[in-house]
């Protein structure tokens, strides 16, 4: 092996090493997230709630979840974000007040599915 060889080897390995972390630290955040999205759930059955306020709050998870489970082997979660989140964008374009029991029913699909994830890894 040449010296180059050996660097370039180094460098895939550093990469490989620095990608395993970044995977271990997202998959750590999916349980914060899990306890996040479940207290803004929960924020639908406040009488005083701010229901705009709280779905785009979601919308904001689900859109980050959605970027990044994909790239750290979570394609199932990152299909449930994306359908959460289009069901937020088609509620927001609608009447007032947001109906948002889809978006509950979304929700617990993605809920369920970061817990089946988590399970499996």
């Amino acid at each position: 092996m040449t010296t180059q060889q050996a660097l370039q080897n180094d460098k895939l390995q550093l990469l490989q090493a620095g990608l395993a972390r970044l995977k271990l630290e997202f998959i750590e955040t999916l349980k914060g997230r899990v306890s996040e999205l479940d207290t803004l759930m929960d924020g639908f059955y406040e009488e005083d709630a701010d229901v705009e306020h709280l779905v785009e709050t979601i919308g904001q998870h689900a859109h980050k979840l959605h970027g990044q489970a994909g790239t750290f082997g979570f394609d199932d979660v990152g299909m449930k974000a994306a359908q959460l989140e289009q069901e937020i964008l088609t509620t927001q374009g609608g009447a007032r007040p947001l109906n948002t029991e889809i978006v509950e029913v979304r929700l617990v699909a993605l809920l369920d599915q970061i817990e089946a994830s988590l399970a499996a890894v």
